[in-house]
């Protein structure tokens, strides 16, 4: 068990707060400046899981030597306290194991060699950030998910942390030094290292804070927290100072990588608040996430957008036909990973949305099944989510999006909605005109 003497906080730094020395100074600062005992989850160093990928996919066993030293000149460049520090040794043992990983995964590829040589980045990670730690002289102590109990049911993005277990395999000594936890990865069910989904720290970072009763988790980013718009937009959108639960899953799904879209679910029933702060900027408090609050009439915080979206259109037979058709149709797609993100059948047809880089793959995969449907690959469309607490079944907030896009002739589709969540798709041309026009109706810009 965890011998916890106060209310613990937790802080998740990412690849992109892990990306030069400035970042790994001001880590350190903010550590410095807690006077709560800390629990610390680390991803890889920016670029390095990528790095990594693209290492294992070409296969070359040549250039393995040269690759390994430049992944260690990477985390030297950040971190020179490493090579010298306390856990020195332990760095230059995980590249060597990388190194063997590598070779053994170019001789004979298997799913296990994969999942060490991935997760060896967060290993680096932390024994980088401990070193810089311990160099300014704070005790700490790298923790690696292996080693301190995290299990994983499921993979990938399906993927989520036994709790309850990890609440009773940790043994951390919060009051004599701080953990630095890797993310992304654990132990699957057989005891092989398995890897969560994408943003699969986040979640790492949450189900700590919940095994210990966190008082609070903080993750940090190069951003000032959750914008009513994507960033990616250039449009004058409001920082939120608040977000609920709920609001803060539905952007997650259907929006820019904010935060992985399970993270928040561990906290939900304890009630612990989460924040999203940037690294650099002492000026700003970021985003806070926590449970729902009460407001005299629906509106819209924010738009979750997601672009290079294809419609698949695919013509449904009689009636008994439908159910067998959209069952085998999902199947199929589900086995190759290819997200749908909405699926609504109507008389004679349905219309998926998957990712404009998996349609062809979509297609192909229709057209080898059995019986295979007709279906029609459309144009390219963007996913609008239009978040907030009961929107859904709000008319006023629905005739208000549907007023303003009519008066701006945009071509608007409903979607299916949930409770928190109205959701369109709009031609990818018209993304832009859509979004402005949408978001200054409903006062989403500054």
């Amino acid at each position: 068990m965890v011998d916890v003497k106060e209310s613990a906080e937790v802080h998740k730094f990412g690849g992109s707060c892990l990306v030069r020395r400035e970042d790994l100074i001001a880590i350190v600062r903010r550590v410095a400046d807690s006077t709560s005992q800390q629990v610390l989850v680390v991803s890889a160093f920016h670029g390095v899981t990528d790095r990594l990928l693209n290492q294992l996919d070409c296969g070359e066993a040549a250039n393995i030597d040269a690759f390994t030293a430049a992944i260690e000149l990477t985390h030297l460049e950040a971190a020179p306290e490493t090579a010298s520090g306390p856990w020195g040794a332990r760095f230059k043992q995980t590249l060597s194991t990388l190194n063997s990983h590598l070779r053994s995964h170019s001789n004979t590829p298997s799913d296990s060699t994969r999942a060490q040589v991935l997760s060896s980045g967060e290993r680096l990670s932390s024994l980088a950030v401990c070193s810089m730690l311990e160099d300014s002289g704070i005790r700490c102590h790298p923790a690696w998910s292996e080693e301190i109990g995290i299990h994983i049911e499921g993979s990938g993005e399906d993927g989520v942390i036994d709790v309850d277990r990890l609440r009773d395999d940790l043994t951390f000594d919060l009051e004599s030094f701080i953990p630095v936890v890797t993310g992304w990865y654990g132990l699957s069910e057989s005891g092989d290292i398995t890897l969560l989904g994408r943003g699969g720290s986040d979640l790492t970072a949450t189900s700590l804070a919940a095994a210990l009763d966190a008082r609070e988790v903080t993750i940090w980013r190069d951003v000032p927290g959750v914008l009513s718009l994507s960033p990616r937009w250039s449009l004058p959108s409001r920082n939120l100072s608040y977000l609920s639960y709920t609001e803060a899953v539905e952007l997650a799904l259907f929006s820019e990588p904010m935060l992985h879209p399970g993270a928040v679910e561990p906290l939900r029933s304890l009630g612990i608040p989460l924040r999203l702060r940037p690294l650099h900027d002492d000026c700003m408090d970021g985003t806070r996430i926590g449970p729902s609050v009460l407001t005299l009439s629906p509106r819209v915080r924010a738009v979750g957008s997601l672009p290079r979206l294809r419609p698949l259109r695919i013509e449904l037979g009689a009636a008994g036909s439908v159910a067998p058709t959209l069952a085998q149709v999902s199947e199929t797609l589900g086995k190759a990973r290819i997200s749908v993100w909405s699926l609504r059948a109507s008389p004679g047809e349905a219309l998926l949305l998957v990712s404009e880089h998996a349609s062809a793959h979509a297609a192909r995969l229709l057209s080898a099944l059995p019986q295979p449907p007709r279906y029609e690959v459309l144009p390219p469309v963007t996913l609008l989510s239009f978040v907030g607490e009961g929107v859904g079944e709000d008319a006023e907030v629905r005739e208000s999006i549907r007023s303003a896009a009519d008066a701006s002739d945009l071509d608007l589709v409903r979607l299916e909605s949930s409770e928190h969540a109205l959701r369109y798709t709009v031609a990818s041309e018209q993304t832009e005109q859509a979004l402005e026009r949408l978001a200054r109706r409903l006062d989403l810009l500054i």
